[in-house]
């Protein structure tokens, strides 16, 4: 029986959100876009923690610290708080300023131990664990150091006075977890020093406060600047209500406009399945400062549930589990570039943005057992052998962050990384091949974005991607072009691949096909072939014949087959084509495979 996987067309977005007059949210079809969370209890003022718990999770997380990942999670986090999380800090940044170039900093700036804005944190959730009070001693010393301008390793970020907008909203996000979680351990008086604080400082250039950066962001969310401004919702969910806070509407006003900007960020800045406007490199940006953090706090502090209602949310961690593949060992995917230039990665992935101690957090429980496989099987299994990627290739290992052949648990630097892979960490979870959950074929509509991925088993997968290149934008915008196929331990881009607007897609249990009309490109992974993978173009230029290629015209049609032995065999017969045991035939619009 034939099966047309080119048939099907979608509707015109694949999201459709619409405005709920009557209760003034946003919905998917019928489901409120973000949705309540079933037997939400908002937080009484001066009710901590709610960022990332509440009180009534303690006790599992307590139990959860007295396994064994929970011990080693929570070792990471002594290690990188420095001297095993019970002395303060004796090495602080020399920076007055952002981008301080004039600074003299200490040779042990960039070693486990130095200050950072995160510290607080760190201690708080030691804290929380233990309820040992000079841990919340060891948070208030923090933000003592902060009140007084004292800024972050990495000088951009400071409690006072961060560089820009950008810098600010995640600035103010970290530190807002280190008041959630050391709240209870402070005198009252300190508490409301902390919170009102938090109403009054601007950023660097002045003109931008936290109520700003909430509820009117600079820029638009198609620039990667957006995530980490917005994100500031987190530090206002932490203080709304609490004493010293009287003046201002947080509940009421602010928490609402952070709503609205989280939607735009997940539909004109990331896609419906995970693509950013600006590219891979700048995605990590957006995503990674505090983008899903705040869907935490969203969730636990404000009863708003981003995540499961849609696939926007979650697939800015699940498009890690649909490209992320070992090359040389090291994990990579499929960096779509951008004029963004190099100093925002390449296919390597950063391994200090915690995309999956963060990402956990924000996917639906049915995702968890596949987002770990890939992280054990591709992150992980890397790091234990020493391979590391990073943009400014750091010694993590001569550095002292991490011990030869210790699991990082996606905590490498950032004291706060390492609460979020204490809090989201699926201990106990079984981690499951993505093939039971995950699609062979994917599509962002929003920005024409596609992936095709034959398995997840090793270095030898095969994945081929597209862009068509229309969705939003903004400073940066990555190009439609070539069609990316990387697979048995090669990487090739070939042919241009463009539309102006969504094209016909359909998927299916081995592969799909995408066609505008006059471009088409189907990919088949069923074997019927011979081959494992089977790729047609119409209209886009085909890559170059080697030994693991075969490219073969036939009419209006080019078939591609890659295989590592003989490729099989392809005979035209008018507008039937047969591939070995496979048939491929275009119908004028796009073309159809038979088995």
């Amino acid at each position: 029986m034939q099966t047309r996987l080119g048939v099907g067309v979608l509707g015109l977005a694949a999201l459709a959100v619409q405005t709920c007059v009557c209760c003034g949210q946003e919905s998917v079809g019928k489901t409120p876009w973000p949705a309540d969370v079933p037997g939400f209890v908002r937080p009484k003022p001066g009710e901590h923690p709610r960022l990332l718990f509440r009180k009534g999770d303690l006790p599992a997380l307590r139990a959860k610290a007295q396994t064994p990942e929970g011990k080693a999670i929570v070792a990471r986090l002594r290690t990188v708080l420095g001297g095993n999380g019970e002395v303060f800090p004796t090495v602080f940044s020399a920076a007055a300023k952002g981008y301080d170039k004039a600074a003299v900093q200490d040779e042990d700036i960039d070693k486990p131990g130095a200050f950072t804005i995160g510290h607080a944190a760190g201690y708080g959730l030691l804290y929380q664990l233990t309820g040992e009070k000079k841990y919340a001693d060891l948070g208030r010393q923090a933000f003592e150091k902060m009140l007084t301008g004292v800024r972050d390793v990495d000088d951009r970020y400071s409690f006072m006075g961060p560089n820009g907008e950008l810098r600010a909203g995640s600035s103010w996000a970290w530190a807002a977890l280190g008041y959630d979680l050391c709240y209870d351990g402070w005198e009252p008086a300190f508490s409301e020093k902390v919170a009102k604080a938090f109403l009054t400082v601007e950023i660097e250039q002045k003109g931008a406060n936290l109520k700003k950066v909430v509820t009117s962001p600079k820029y638009g969310p198609a620039k990667n600047h957006f995530g980490g401004i917005m994100c500031g919702a987190t530090a206002a969910a932490a203080i709304a209500g609490d004493p010293g806070t009287e003046s201002e509407k947080i509940w009421e006003e602010w928490i609402p406009k952070a709503y609205e900007q989280t939607r735009r960020m997940l539909t004109g800045g990331f896609g419906d399945h995970g693509f950013y406007s600006e590219g891979h490199g700048p995605s990590s940006v957006s995503a990674n400062t505090g983008l899903l953090l705040w869907l935490r706090a969203a969730k636990y502090a404000c009863g708003k549930d981003f995540v499961t209602p849609a696939p926007n949310a979650q697939w800015v961690t699940l498009r890690l589990v649909m490209e992320v593949l070992p090359v040389n060992g090291s994990p990579q995917w499929m960096d779509r570039k951008s004029s963004a230039g190099p100093g925002y990665g390449n296919d390597d992935i950063w391994r200090t943005r915690g995309q999956f101690c963060q990402g956990f957090g924000a996917v639906d429980a049915k995702y968890v057992p596949a987002v770990l496989w890939t992280y054990q099987n591709f992150v992980e299994a890397a790091e234990l052998k020493g391979i590391i990627p990073e943009k400014r290739n750091r010694d993590f290992i001569g550095q002292g962050w991490l011990a030869k052949g210790e699991k990082s648990y996606d905590a490498l630097t950032r004291t706060w990384h390492a609460v979020l892979a204490f809090v989201n960490w699926p201990v106990g979870v079984k981690p499951e091949n993505p093939a039971t959950v995950m699609p062979r074929a994917m599509e962002d509509r929003i920005h024409g974005y596609y992936v095709f991925r034959n398995q997840w088993q090793d270095e030898n997968d095969i994945l081929v991607s597209a862009l068509l290149g229309y969705g939003p934008k903004d400073a940066y915008k990555p190009q439609y072009g070539p069609i990316y196929l990387w697979g048995l331990k090669k990487k090739y881009s070939f042919g241009n691949f463009k539309s102006a607007g969504p094209a016909d897609f359909a998927s299916g249990p081995n592969g799909g096909v995408v066609s505008t009309g006059t471009q088409c490109l189907g990919v088949d992974f069923s074997g019927a072939s011979g081959a494992p993978a089977l790729i047609a173009l119409v209209g886009i230029d085909a890559p170059k014949a080697d030994n693991i290629l075969a490219v073969t015209p036939a009419g209006k049609v080019t078939i591609v087959t890659m295989q590592s032995g003989k490729a099989p065999e392809v005979k035209a017969d008018g507008d039937k084509i047969t591939v070995g045991g496979q048939t491929v035939t275009w119908d004028g619009r796009r073309v159809v495979f038979g088995k």
